[in-house]
C-alpha cells in the first residue's frame, strides 16, 4: 500500500513539472552550427529583431567546464511584445523570445517554452490573442529552420 501510494505520488508530480514547463523540442536533421545560422535567417528574414546569439558551450569552455553544443538565440517582435508588455508589465521578465539549439547523445534539438505558460505565470487576463499570436510566431520560425 505504502508502495503504491509512493508510486502515484511519484507519477503525479512528474506529470506537473513536465505539463508545467510546456517546452516544446523539435529534433533537426543539421549541426547546431547549421540549425543556429538557419534560425537567425529565419530571424532576420521574417522582420523580427533578433538580439543575439549566446553560445553556452563556447562560455563554459572559459570557465573549465566542458557540455555539447548548446545555443540560445534571442528575438522579438516588437509589435507584440509591446502588446505583451502592455497587458502586463511583469511579462517582460520572458522577453526577449529565446529559442534553445543543443546537441544531446548525438541528436539536434530545437525548443522553447510556450508562451502559453506566460498565462499563468503572469497571470494574464484578456490577452489571449497576443500569447496565441506569439505562440504561433515560435512555432512558425522554428518549423521553418527546421524544414530542409
Amino acid at each position: 500500500m505504502v508502495l503504491r501510494i509512493f508510486i502515484v505520488t511519484l507519477l503525479a508530480v512528474f506529470f506537473l513539472t513536465v505539463k508545467s514547463q510546456n517546452l516544446s523540442i523539435y529534433r533537426s536533421d543539421k549541426s547546431v552550427e547549421k540549425t543556429t545560422e538557419k534560425l537567425v535567417q529565419i530571424i532576420k528574414k521574417s522582420g523580427l529583431n533578433y538580439i543575439e546569439t549566446i553560445s553556452y558551450d563556447k562560455t563554459l569552455i572559459d570557465a573549465g567546464h566542458k557540455i555539447d553544443p548548446t545555443k540560445s538565440v534571442l528575438f522579438e517582435d516588437p509589435n507584440l511584445s509591446a502588446q505583451l508588455i502592455g497587458c502586463q508589465q511583469t511579462s517582460v521578465l520572458d522577453l526577449p523570445l529565446k529559442i534553445l539549439v543543443w546537441e544531446e547523445h548525438k541528436d539536434v534539438y530545437i525548443g522553447f517554452i510556450d508562451p502559453k505558460f506566460m498565462k499563468k505565470r503572469f497571470l494574464l487576463v484578456g490577452c489571449d490573442d497576443i500569447v496565441e499570436a506569439l505562440t504561433k510566431l515560435m512555432v512558425r520560425v522554428t518549423n521553418d529552420t527546421i524544414r530542409k
